[in-house]
């Protein structure tokens, strides 16, 4: 293995969940003498995990709606999906750090960055099954955040666990996971095509019913 690109990789991971993201979109305007030129609009955007803490505490239809609050202790189903992650990967943040001796932080983001600095220490399994596992835990969360995309449902058994109705594809991240199982696919190893491949399947065998 490559033990410095996992450890880039580990890191870049980290900054997905615990860091803002800074964007910048260039866009198109025409001056008075018709000549074509851009202006850049910049936007600091929250890691993931606290656009799933965000979505979780306080849903964005609840933030955008001025009128009354819903029912004290019903959430939509966007909010719960959104705790749900945020708490998972918390435990499992935290199993880590129990793990490799590592002491306790106050939040989620804190141990994770703790977990980045134990890293080089770690021999090549640990160093893999962390990367690994970090890899999982972004791909949870830009599914139940909505990063890129609001996720697409198929109404199909999950290949893993066969539970229906809880696949969740990012269509543009090309990410994807079972709410039931937990089992993730992504593009960078090929699994999402798979999964594409067996979602159409599911598809054309109910058309051809």
């Amino acid at each position: 293995m490559d033990r410095n690109a996992t450890l880039t990789t580990i890191t870049t991971l980290a900054e997905q969940l615990c860091d803002p993201r800074h964007h910048v979109e260039r866009i198109p305007y025409w001056d008075t003498n018709r000549n074509r030129k851009y202006r850049e609009w910049r936007t600091t955007q929250p890691g993931l995990l606290a656009q799933l803490h965000e979505a979780a505490v306080e849903p964005a239809d609840a933030r955008n709606d001025p009128g009354p609050r819903s029912v004290p202790g019903s959430r939509p189903p966007l909010a719960l999906e959104a705790l749900s992650t945020h708490m998972a990967i918390t435990a499992y943040a935290a199993h880590w750090c129990w793990s490799l001796k590592i002491d306790q932080r106050d939040t989620v983001e804190a141990n994770i960055r703790a977990l980045v600095g134990k890293a080089p220490t770690l021999d090549d399994d640990a160093l893999t099954a962390l990367a690994s596992e970090m890899r999982r835990w972004t791909h949870w969360a830009a599914v139940a955040s909505r990063w890129v995309a609001p996720p697409f449902e198929p109404h199909v058994p999950c290949p893993a666990c066969q539970a229906v109705g809880k696949l969740r594809v990012n269509l543009r991240a090309q990410i994807a996971h079972c709410r039931g199982c937990q089992n993730t696919w992504a593009a960078d190893d090929g699994s999402i095509f798979h999964l594409g491949e067996y979602i159409q399947a599911h598809a054309n065998n109910r058309q051809a019913a």
